[in-house]
């Protein structure tokens, strides 16, 4: 009987977070670019009702055991679509989560597939042995990093390197018409968040520039009005933080914004990509990549002065959005058994 799902989307989607809600979105436009109609896209959510309504597709709870099953015998191919699934940062929870969607999906005759993935850092055994397992049983790995790739190297898996699915979106460019800093701090690495929110402060005051806040999450917002609340940033727009939500929420944050100084890899990208003078915040190993990958100048490492990059037109950035629409093809040639 034919499957009425052409691809199941598993990420850490519908948790409020925008970068991987933009990922999500990528996926399902490259999806669609491909020729499969969104009726035929399913996706796992933590708040399935909300990214049926923002999406456009079926969603199922990524939490109910009976809804994931369904949804993986509904579907011909799961895809693990984006971001760092496989890392242990916290705890080993993602990677058995994931390891056992995959599990379940080559239990069911579902062919498992990987794009824009980022492995690690993984710590522990169980971590490695877990998303090893994963990795291995997808008929295409695709990862958005050299050192995810030299992972898969080491694992004896063969990958593709192709670019972060987010560089799918159409960006608009900044019309840089005012003297604003972006800026974007995360929770979880506080010492690091309070040196980008005094570094972004000196900037801000030697530029003669105000501060605008955006964050990716309700926990971002929490952490910048923390170094508001203690006067780290004191020269910060008057409605203070944007939480944004959606893509063009951003676009609206960046649009008259000249700089930007932030720790969240998508901020990062997405600053990039809409024109912005970039500084990163590296407080993981996949935003150094990032950096590295786009010339973009990593806060500290300049002996100890921040620097920007240069806004121009990038060949390394419009290469590899086409490469991620050829290697995207690939993967889903493959996954569907198609030649």
């Amino acid at each position: 009987m034919t499957r009425p799902f052409d691809v199941l989307l598993a990420g850490y989607y519908g948790f409020g977070n925008l970068g991987d809600e933009l990922l999500a979105e990528s996926a399902i436009s490259l999806l669609q670019k491909n020729g499969i109609e969104r009726g035929r896209i399913a996706i796992l959510s933590a708040f399935p009702q909300d990214t049926a309504k923002r999406l456009g597709v079926t969603a199922f709870n990524r939490w109910r055991l009976a809804e994931i099953l369904k949804a993986i015998k509904d579907s011909r191919t799961l895809l693990l679509g984006g971001g760092g699934l496989f890392q242990d940062s916290t705890s080993v929870r993602s990677c058995f989560y994931y390891w056992g969607v995959v599990s379940a999906a080559r239990f069911y005759g579902t062919t498992p597939w990987a794009a824009g993935q980022s492995i690690g850092p993984l710590r522990t055994a169980l971590a490695r042995k877990l998303s090893r397992s994963a990795m291995a049983s997808c008929v295409y790995r695709g990862v958005r990093d050299e050192r995810s790739l030299e992972q898969l190297k080491q694992w004896g898996l063969d990958g593709e390197l192709s670019s972060d699915l987010v560089m799918g979106l159409d960006i608009k460019k900044t019309r840089g018409a005012k003297s604003l800093l972006l800026l974007n701090l995360r929770p979880g690495h506080n010492v690091l968040a309070e040196a980008a929110a005094r570094t972004a402060q000196k900037i801000a005051e030697k530029k003669q520039m105000v501060i605008r806040c955006v964050a990716f999450s309700e926990e971002d917002a929490e952490t910048m009005g923390y170094f508001i609340d203690k006067k780290i940033i004191k020269t910060v727009e008057s409605r203070q933080i944007i939480v944004a939500k959606t893509a063009e929420d951003f676009e609206n944050a960046a649009a008259d914004c000249c700089y930007a100084l932030g720790m969240r890899l998508h901020f990062v990208l997405l600053s990039f990509l809409s024109g912005l003078r970039v500084s990163a915040v590296s407080y993981d190993p996949k935003v150094k990549s990032l950096a590295l990958r786009y010339n973009i100048p990593v806060m500290g490492e300049n002996s100890g002065e921040t620097t920007f990059s240069e806004p121009s037109c990038n060949t390394a950035r419009d290469y590899d959005t086409e490469n991620l629409s050829r290697a995207f093809r690939v993967g889903l040639t493959a996954a569907l058994g198609e030649n």
